[in-house]
């Protein structure tokens, strides 16, 4: 498996009003990618949490939970990611994020949340996950070779 490696954090149980000024700081201090822990239903995010990462312009907001519309439109707005995911827990809410982010037109990114190497998926598994989460196969080849635009 080909594994490409960009410098980059995950801002996780970051209170909102400081996710901006982190993002900020990550960005200086040499991070590519920016990525913000989202309102997933099975941990214990700050409500805001989601808004304050779209606001701050990330590239990817991960596992979203209940995204509601309005942010989905800030995320194709400000160009971020919603991630949909392979995590166990997080992912229960995978369809919903590809239903928000279709009516968005907001930009989707399969993605693992990797704690550990066996968390890693390949390209083949990572549209499973795409379609589970109720793309057709060509939408989520789209998504994972392009991060495409689903309308």
């Amino acid at each position: 498996m080909d594994i490409r490696i960009l410098p980059g954090v995950e801002l996780t149980h970051v209170p909102p009003q400081k996710i901006a000024p982190l993002a900020d700081l990550a960005r200086n201090l040499g991070a590519e990618v920016v990525v913000v822990h989202g309102e997933s239903p099975v941990e214990p995010v700050r409500p805001g949490t989601n808004r304050a990462a779209l606001e701050a312009g990330v590239d990817i907001l991960a596992h979203p939970g209940f995204i509601t519309l309005e942010e989905a439109e800030m995320a194709r707005e400000n160009d971020v990611c919603l991630e949909i995911t392979s995590r166990s827990g997080h992912n229960i809410t995978n369809g919903h994020v590809v239903q928000m982010a279709i009516q968005a037109g907001a930009k989707m990114v399969v993605d693992t949340d990797a704690h550990a190497p066996h968390d890693l998926i390949d390209s083949d598994r990572a549209i499973q996950i795409a379609v589970g989460a109720g793309l057709t196969i060509e939408e989520a080849k789209e998504i994972v070779m392009h991060h495409a635009i689903i309308r």
